[in-house]
C-alpha cells in the first residue's frame, strides 16, 4: 500500500552543513500509516536499515511492539537520519502564480501545490511571472526566481542541496551546483544569488558573508558586495564589485522577511511584495507628492488608502488642490497601518496613473529619529565614485534609499524613488571640478548631506 509522507521538522535551528549531526538528532519526518500497514513493512519501505525498526518505538506510542501486527491509522514520527535519502522530503512553502514540478525519472510536468513534498531528484520550475520558495530539512530556505528550474536534493550529501538548471536562486546556507560551478557558503550569515545566463555562464553575487565558488579545480572566495562569473569549461573569474547592488539588496530583504515568517506568505501576494514595517506617519506622503510633480505643472492630486496592496477595497479616496495641505486626519481611519497611493491631476484636469503603493501609519506614535548618521546609513550612492573623472555634459547619480518615507534631493531637485528604493538622477556638469550635493531628510527637521566630487 502506498504511504504518504510529509515533512515535520521539529526544533531544528537553521545552520551550515557542518551542523548536520545536530540536525539529525532533532529532525523528524511524519509518516502516515494506512490500515493494514505494519511497522515491519514501514521499516522496509522507509528506513535505510530496516533492522532499526525498533527505534521508531522510542518516539511513538503504539498499541503493540510486535512489528508484524497491522497498525491502526495514525502518524508516526520517524527520525530523518533513519529514512532513505530518496524518501526524505523538502516542502514547497510559497508560490506565486503558476509553478510546476516533475517527479524524478518522469517526463510529465504537473501543477504544484502549497506545502507539497519534494523528494530527492524532483524538479521544480517557475514560469515567466511566477516564483517559489523551498524549505529544506534544516529549515533553510531557497528562493526560486521567475523563469528558473532546479533539481531538489533535500539531503545532506557530498554534492549539493539543489542543482540549478536555468534561471536564478537566492539562498543562505544551501549549496548550489550548476553545469559549470559549485557554490558553497563559507559563513553562517551568507546570503547570495546564483544565476545561469543565456550563454550558460554561472554568475554568483554575494550580499552578505562569504561564498566559495569552485570550477575546473580552482576556487575563489567571494565576499559581500562582490560577484564572480564562471564560463563553461573555465575557472572562476577574480571577484569584482557588484554590478547591480540595489536589485540584490531587494532580493536579500525579501529573503530575510521570508525567513522571519518561516518561508511562507499571505495568499495572493504579488512578486517582490514584502510587507514593510511602517516607519512614518502618513503625513509624510507630501514628500511623495512633491517627487511625483517634479517638472510637471499640476492642478492637484488624488490620495487613496486601503488595507491591502491591491486596493481591492478602498478605505479613503479624496482629491486635493495643489496648494491644499493633506492631513491623515482627513481619512477618518482607525489608528493603524495602511497602503497609500497618489495620482497627480494635470492642468487640464486629467488624472494620471497611481504611484506604487506604500505602507504608512495613522495615529501610531513612533520614536523620533534624531541622529543624522542614521539617515546617512539609509542611503547608498553606487555611482559616481567620489573623485571620478568623467566625460560628457551630464552624469547619472545612481543609488538606493532603504526607507521610502524619506525625501531625497540631488543637486537641489527632488528625486523620485521606485518601489524597490532605487533612484537615478541626471545632473548637468561643467568643465573642471563639480560638487554634486545629495540631501536626505525625514520631514521632521533631520537632514543629512552627502557629496560626490567629479572632474570633467
Amino acid at each position: 500500500m502506498r504511504l504518504l509522507a510529509c515533512l515535520a521538522v521539529l526544533g531544528v535551528l537553521a545552520g551550515v552543513p557542518a551542523r548536520a549531526a545536530e540536525k539529525d538528532e532533532t529532525a523528524f519526518q511524519n509518516v502516515v500509516v494506512r490500515p493494514g500497514d505494519t511497522l515491519w513493512g514501514i521499516a522496509h519501505k522507509y528506513l535505510k536499515d530496516p533492522a532499526r525498526w525498533d527505534e521508531i518505538l522510542k518516539h511513538n506510542k503504539l498499541p503493540t511492539a510486535d512489528p508484524t501486527v497491522a497498525l491502526p491509522g495514525l502518524t508516526l514520527r520517524v527520525p530523518v537520519k533513519l529514512i532513505k535519502n530518496s524518501l526524505r522530503a523538502a516542502h514547497l512553502v510559497y508560490e506565486v502564480n503558476r509553478v510546476v514540478f516533475r517527479r524524478r525519472d518522469t517526463a510529465d510536468w504537473k501543477d504544484s501545490a502549497r506545502d507539497m513534498e519534494l523528494f530527492q531528484g524532483d524538479t521544480l520550475r517557475t514560469l515567466e511571472e511566477s516564483r517559489a520558495r523551498v524549505k529544506f530539512l534544516n529549515k533553510e530556505l531557497l528562493s526560486l526566481e521567475p523563469d528558473s528550474m532546479a533539481v531538489i536534493k533535500p539531503v545532506e550529501d557530498a554534492e549539493a542541496d539543489v542543482v540549478l538548471k536555468a534561471g536564478s536562486v537566492f539562498a543562505g546556507h544551501a549549496r548550489v551546483v550548476t553545469a559549470s560551478a559549485r557554490v558553497t557558503p563559507r559563513t553562517m550569515d551568507t546570503r547570495y544569488s546564483a544565476s545561469i545566463e543565456p550563454d550558460l555562464t554561472t554568475r554568483v553575487e554575494v550580499f552578505k558573508g562569504v561564498a566559495a565558488v569552485d570550477a575546473q579545480g580552482s576556487s575563489v572566495d567571494v565576499p559581500a558586495g562582490m560577484q564572480t562569473s564562471v564560463r563553461p569549461g573555465l575557472a572562476p573569474e577574480v571577484p569584482r564589485r557588484l554590478e547591480n547592488a540595489p536589485a540584490l539588496e531587494v532580493r536579500a530583504q525579501e529573503y530575510a522577511s521570508a525567513v522571519a515568517v518561516g518561508g511562507g506568505a499571505a495568499p495572493n501576494v504579488r512578486l517582490q511584495e514584502a510587507i514593510p514595517v511602517p516607519s512614518a506617519d502618513a503625513a509624510t506622503l507630501r514628500g511623495d507628492i512633491d517627487s511625483l510633480s517634479v517638472g510637471v505643472p499640476i492642478l492637484g492630486f488624488h490620495v487613496q488608502a486601503a488595507s491591502d496592496r491591491e486596493f481591492t477595497k478602498v478605505l479613503f479616496s479624496r482629491k486635493y488642490e495643489n496648494d491644499e495641505r493633506f492631513s491623515p486626519a482627513d481619512a477618518g481611519l482607525a489608528p493603524g497601518a495602511y497602503w497609500w497611493r497618489i495620482a497627480v491631476v494635470d492642468l487640464l484636469g486629467t488624472e494620471g496613473t497611481y504611484s506604487e503603493p506604500r505602507y504608512y501609519t495613522i495615529g501610531v506614535k513612533r520614536p523620533e529619529r534624531s541622529a543624522k548618521v542614521e539617515l546617512n546609513d539609509l542611503v547608498t550612492i553606487l555611482s559616481p565614485e567620489s573623485g571620478a573623472t568623467v566625460t560628457g555634459d551630464s552624469i547619472r547619480v545612481v543609488g538606493v534609499l532603504r526607507d521610502d518615507t524619506l525625501k531625497l534631493e540631488v543637486a537641489g531637485k527632488p528625486v523620485r524613488i521606485d518601489a524597490d528604493g532605487n533612484f537615478v538622477a541626471v545632473v548637468p556638469i561643467v568643465d573642471g571640478v563639480n560638487e554634486i550635493p545629495i540631501t536626505v531628510s525625514d520631514g521632521k527637521g533631520n537632514v543629512t548631506h552627502i557629496s560626490r566630487r567629479v572632474t570633467r
